[in-house]
């Protein structure tokens, strides 16, 4: 199961969420991630409470190779989704692209939704920094 619902959140939702410090569980009280949580949850049923979690990611070199969302030593075997809402739209913020060759570049990924079924094969790739709204559901 793959979907993807662009623009979730507007692009001043993005900056403020990306300009927050990235950790697991953080405690965001903002309108986005309400947005972002109530399209999943009219998406899927899933649970939110723990081992679920969310979380900022930024990264600025690394990316993420081919994986899937239950882990590539299955140290997630809980997780039923994983989600993600790219807060960065430079064209160096790269793309995600999923192992059947649907890509999602920056211009398009951002301020949208990625959710897929935890094993939907995927990665990312970029040149610059790529910040991430991410959740690993169950």
């Amino acid at each position: 199961m793959r979907e993807f619902i662009p623009d979730v959140i507007t692009p001043d939702e993005a900056k403020y969420l990306a300009g927050l410090r990235a950790e697991k569980n953080p405690k965001i009280e903002h309108t986005s991630v309400q947005k972002i949580h109530e399209v999943i949850n009219s998406l899927v049923d899933v649970s939110w409470s723990p081992p679920a979690y969310s979380r900022i990611e930024k990264l600025s070199t690394r990316c993420h190779d081919w994986h899937v969302d239950t882990g590539s030593n299955n140290q997630m075997p809980w997780c039923k989704y994983g989600c993600s809402v790219l807060l960065t739209d430079s064209p160096d913020a790269g793309f995600l692209e999923y192992r059947d060759g649907y890509r999602l570049d920056a211009a398009k990924h951002f301020c949208g939704l990625a959710l897929h079924s935890s094993d939907v094969e995927h990665r990312t790739k970029h040149s610059g920094t790529r910040i991430t709204y991410l959740a690993f559901l169950e």
